[in-house]
């Protein structure tokens, strides 16, 4: 009994340094454990990122996300206005049709018509140029912070920073999301400096003309 319980006690130390030996294969030795005083760090060559958290978190972000609130609301209630103005306008030319030649109506009523297909046009056209607008302020926060990404990468002895929603499980100390939304708003603020060319209000304004 005593010579199979130390058979299996030899197996299983054999195996778990089977298992050591692959997952260090698997990684390339990736994962090492740094003493610190009491304290344990771990270095990986594979380091995590939540890009939607870096870009909505930090203060460039937050900025755009209100510029953008503001500038939705502006248009809604433009929007509404207008779409009250034209009511009015549709209701003054039904009164008036009994008193008009049916071919002057019918010209009025085409004219109308177009003039509301246009109005409509240029609603959606705004719109789409709030939502370029955030892309375009999205992208420039993300080439702004690609170099402060990379520092922090090497600064971490990684190799490889990838999206966190694509892992389906990390360890502790991998993720730098924090971290970089911290230097990256001590290194560009609220990005007022290094905003698109185009902000709302001259989008707006381009539209209208």
């Amino acid at each position: 009994m005593t010579t199979n319980g130390r058979s299996t006690s030899r197996f299983r130390r054999a195996s778990d340094l089977m298992i050591v030996g692959a997952l260090a294969l698997l990684v390339g030795g990736a994962p090492a454990i740094a003493q610190t005083g009491d304290a344990e760090t771990w270095d990986s060559v594979v380091l995590t990122l939540d890009q939607d958290a870096l870009f909505l978190q930090s203060a460039f972000g937050q900025r755009v996300q209100e510029e953008l609130i503001e500038r939705r609301e502006a248009l809604a209630a433009e929007n509404r206005r207008i779409e009250a103005e034209l009511v009015a306008e549709e209701q003054s030319l039904t009164e008036r049709r009994q008193q008009l030649p049916p071919s002057d109506f019918a010209a009025l009523a085409t004219a109308f018509d177009e003039k509301v297909q246009r109005i409509r046009s240029e609603r959606d056209e705004k719109s789409r140029d709030l939502q370029a607008y955030l892309e375009t302020e999205r992208q420039t926060f993300l080439d702004h912070a690609g170099p402060i990404l990379a520092r922090l990468l090497q600064e971490r002895g990684g190799r490889v920073l990838i999206d966190r929603q694509a892992i389906l499980m990390s360890l502790e100390g991998v993720d730098i999301t924090q971290e970089a939304i911290a230097e990256i708003d001590s290194e560009l603020g609220d990005g007022t400096d290094i905003s698109a060319p185009n902000t709302p209000a001259e989008v707006e304004s381009t539209s209208e003309q």
